[in-house]
């Protein structure tokens, strides 16, 4: 013979505290119907945005180093499913200028293909300590960036600095 468990007996079924979600039955069928279509939306939703989402631009590297000479060189790796169209540096909230810019397409198997930048200029643009931040941007005007810290180089191939 199996004993019932505790709280319950043969003849009576479920404890009183389980009998009240039972009674509310009528209750819980509305809130079915309500999540379900909140559900619904929320799926819709999130399909409208992920294609725009997908199309995003993605700073993928940035690297720099600063000659003792003054002259300056980065490479800003990109992608996205639109064409990119411009790079530019900042250095510690101030844009860099006067650098020339020269943009490698790079076919990858897939349907994103990647980009890199070539930034120069002649004059000191960073120091060990200075953040670097690159920005890029499509043809849709929307942009990614990734920043890099610059720190000590290697002066005996005369950088003073690197950033990565």
């Amino acid at each position: 013979m199996t004993m019932p468990r505790s709280g319950t007996s043969p003849a009576k079924g479920p404890p009183e505290r389980w009998a009240t979600t039972a009674t509310k039955g009528g209750h819980m069928r509305s809130r079915t119907k309500r999540g379900v279509i909140v559900a619904v939306l929320v799926v819709l939703l999130a399909g409208l945005v992920a294609p725009a989402v997908a199309a995003d631009v993605n700073v993928v590297s940035v690297a720099a180093s600063q000659f003792d000479s003054g002259f300056f060189i980065a490479l800003v790796t990109a992608t996205s499913a639109n064409a990119l169209v411009d790079a530019q540096l900042v250095v510690n909230s101030t844009p860099v200028t006067g650098a020339t810019v020269e943009a490698y397409a790079i076919d990858l198997p897939g349907s994103v293909d990647a980009t890199i930048f070539k930034i120069t200029a002649t004059v000191k643009t960073v120091k060990p300590g200075d953040t670097l931040t690159a920005i890029v941007t499509d043809v849709n005007l929307s942009h990614g960036t990734r920043t890099a810290v610059c720190g000590r180089g290697i002066p005996g191939l005369r950088i003073t600095s690197i950033c990565k």
